[in-house]
């Protein structure tokens, strides 16, 4: 079945219209091709850079967790050095 001769023309619109977009998009200043790199672009820097903080507090919290924990066995053990003796 042939295709009707409205859908070539389209098709042959869509081609020039993504022609024409190409070449405005090669027109851009580089700066401005920079910009909007760095602006799409920011929602994955910005969450990559919460999962690194996030990393970084969990394992300070670990840390003082685990100094914490240290401590208070060192109270009870003092503690119980205390009471028995």
């Amino acid at each position: 079945m042939m295709p009707l001769v409205g859908d070539r023309e389209e098709r042959r619109r869509a081609a020039r219209e993504a022609v024409l977009q190409a070449r405005l998009e090669a027109q851009r200043p580089w700066w401005q091709k920079r910009f909007l790199a760095w602006l799409t672009a920011a929602p994955r820097r910005l969450w990559r850079g919460l999962k690194w903080w996030g990393v970084e507090l969990a394992e300070v919290l670990l840390w003082w967790a685990a100094l914490a924990l240290v401590l208070a066995v060192g109270l009870l053990i003092w503690w119980a050095w205390q009471t028995l003796f």
